[in-house]
């Protein structure tokens, strides 16, 4: 389906989303189903009456008994369920068994109305017994008025009759309810991944960000130091500062398109160079960081622009030292600052160890935070990287 959409004096066509316009034709015929089928049952009550030599007065209370089963069946059952069960059994109860006494057998299909009603509202195990109870009440009242000749065959007929109206009520009643189930599973569906996607950014942002953030205000206060003074190695940093300017304008844009790969050997370098701007001595180590799969070298160079990023915003470290490492199928990571003792450092320093527990627990790797005695903090991460390796091409 096809729906124009004005914008500014400009027409669009936008077209619908195709899970709706099914859940909607769902809805509908299984409604109109629902609807044939209580007026079908309705109508086999009552055309015998109209058609028969019952009084005259008779004909007009058959035809509001009916008309009233059908918008009750369709006001209280039309999703397969009642709010007010009991209450909304009253109308097939009295409306389906009160004029039995006067119109016979062929009124005993109406009962089906109540049968069918207690299958939707209650348990099986419990509905069933009062619903074949409920029959074969219907086809002895229905043939009292025939009474003595022809008994057994007019109470076998309205039972019968009664059974097989309830059992089209209740499958028809039973599909409405899937169908309703249905739509609340894809709308919280829908809910929860619309809730992922906003985690997902919001973590992403932070990860990414905060490094390229940090340095970007570091460059600038030192080529507001150093414009008075030394212009032209406040050039070089300005230079240095666009740079860092345009790989943060990359991030923002790759945040949006999901997910993307980091080169860890230029997370280290980039780490290394924020840490050195911001006055701290650094160590970096590296040994076979080139044989990790893609996501583990996305996941530790993550890990480390937001250690970094906590070690220049919340500590007070006068050094730094980092080391990337693969040793017996495990990748390794570890931060040990001396800031531990500045605001913010340590395990509840905010939402980033939090975000990045769960990027590590994602590759099944673990994540720790410790403080040591001499006012030293160690972030390590373990990453098993044996079953996501992946084979190298060959040089031809």
């Amino acid at each position: 389906m096809v729906y124009p959409v004005r914008v500014r004096g400009l027409r669009f066509r936008r077209r619908a989303a195709p899970l709706a316009d099914e859940r909607r034709d769902s809805r509908a015929l299984v409604l109109g189903a629902q609807a044939a089928a209580a007026a079908g049952v309705a109508l086999l009550a009552v055309l015998p009456v109209l058609t028969g030599a019952e009084a005259w007065f008779l004909r007009p209370v058959a035809l509001a008994c009916a008309a009233g089963l059908v918008a009750g069946h369709l006001r209280w059952f039309a999703r397969g369920r009642a709010r007010r069960p009991w209450l909304a059994l009253t109308v097939p109860a009295t409306l389906g068994f009160g004029p039995l006494l006067w119109l016979g057998e062929p009124w005993s299909t109406a009962s089906g109305f109540f049968a069918g009603g207690l299958l939707l509202v209650s348990p099986p195990a419990r509905a069933v017994p009062w619903a074949l109870l409920a029959c074969v009440v219907a086809g002895i009242v229905s043939a009292v008025p025939g009474w003595p000749a022809g008994l057994f065959d007019a109470g076998v007929g309205g039972a019968v009759s009664a059974g097989v109206a309830a059992l089209s009520l209740f499958g028809l009643g039973t599909a409405a309810r899937v169908v309703a189930g249905r739509a609340r599973e894809v709308c919280e569906l829908k809910r929860r991944t619309i809730a992922e996607e906003r985690m997902r950014f919001s973590r992403d942002l932070h990860d990414l960000l905060g490094l390229s953030l940090s340095a970007i205000t570091l460059k600038g206060e030192l080529v507001d130091r150093l414009v008075p003074g030394k212009p032209e190695l406040a050039k070089a940093e300005l230079a240095e500062l666009l740079v860092m300017s345009r790989r943060a304008l990359a991030d923002v844009r790759t945040i949006a398109a999901g997910y993307r790969e980091l080169s860890l050997d230029d997370e280290c370098r980039a780490a290394a160079d924020v840490l050195s701007a911001a006055g701290t001595r650094v160590t970096v180590a590296r040994s076979g960081i080139g044989e990790l799969p893609p996501p583990v070298a996305t996941t530790l160079g993550t890990v480390l622009r937001e250690g970094v990023t906590n070690v220049v915003r919340h500590s007070t470290a006068s050094w730094c030292a980092f080391s990337v490492s693969t040793e017996d199928g495990t990748a390794w990571l570890e931060i040990v600052n001396d800031g531990a003792n500045g605001a913010g450092s340590g395990e509840g320093s905010g939402a980033g160890l939090r975000n990045l527990g769960d990027r590590v627990e994602a590759m099944n790797g673990t994540l720790t935070t410790e403080v040591g005695p001499d006012g030293t903090h160690r972030l390590l991460v373990a990453i098993p990287v044996g079953s996501l390796r992946q084979e190298r091409p060959r040089a031809s």
